[in-house]
């Protein structure tokens, strides 16, 4: 008989279940092991920090305006904008990634020993590839820009320490604007994808 300890301990319940995936996903050494409408739920909010990249800019003090390409969020396109945009891109793919292996469990439920296999090493790659390379990239980018709210004085730190300036222009003509309003939207859709398929996986 099952007690109430057991039943709210997620790692007995996953192996008692009967479910090959569940018991394969607590097995395995893993550093992220979310569940997938987690993990979609924080690359959304990943792709919501990008959206903030368009006030931060609107905030930059007077005094940088020498060191930027536009003070005109909707225009200006930084060189550091790219590399908000490489996150942004994988926080994309991981999430790809993930509803493809979210939709392959729903089509061949209950899955095999080898199906499961497939499935979370699809969804381990996601996760890295998302959380962990896409996630550093957004956040190196949110970091960035900062500096910028610091004033003349901490751009002009940061360029003497650095040896370059992060806000030159990138010249692929993406705007700060573009980038965050298209991260914004990216990111909502990725919320109600988690939404929904944290009904149907359940």
């Amino acid at each position: 008989m099952t007690t109430d300890t057991e039943s709210d301990d997620p790692i007995t319940s996953a192996i008692l279940s009967g479910s090959t995936y569940e018991r394969l996903r607590y097995e395995r050494h893993a550093f992220l092991r979310q569940t997938v409408p987690r993990t979609l739920t924080l690359q959304s909010a990943f792709l919501g920090l990008l959206a903030v990249l368009l006030p931060m800019y609107g905030l930059f003090p007077a005094g940088v305006a020498g060191f930027l390409p536009a003070t005109e969020p909707g225009v200006a396109s930084p060189k550091v904008l790219m590399l908000g945009v490489f996150g942004g891109l994988l926080e994309l793919f991981g999430a790809a990634m993930l509803v493809g292996a979210a939709l392959y469990r729903v089509r061949l439920a209950p899955l095999t020993e080898s199906q499961a296999h497939t499935a979370l090493d699809v969804e381990d790659f996601a996760r890295y590839v998302g959380l962990g390379t896409g996630g550093l990239a957004i956040l190196l980018t949110v970091c960035l820009f900062a500096v910028g709210l610091g004033g003349r004085g901490a751009v002009s730190a940061y360029i003497e320490t650095a040896g370059a300036n992060p806000f030159t222009a990138s010249g692929f003509g993406l705007s700060v604007a573009t980038v965050s309003l298209s991260a914004f939207v990216a990111s909502v859709a990725v919320f109600y994808i988690g939404s929904y398929l944290s009904v149907r996986l359940s």
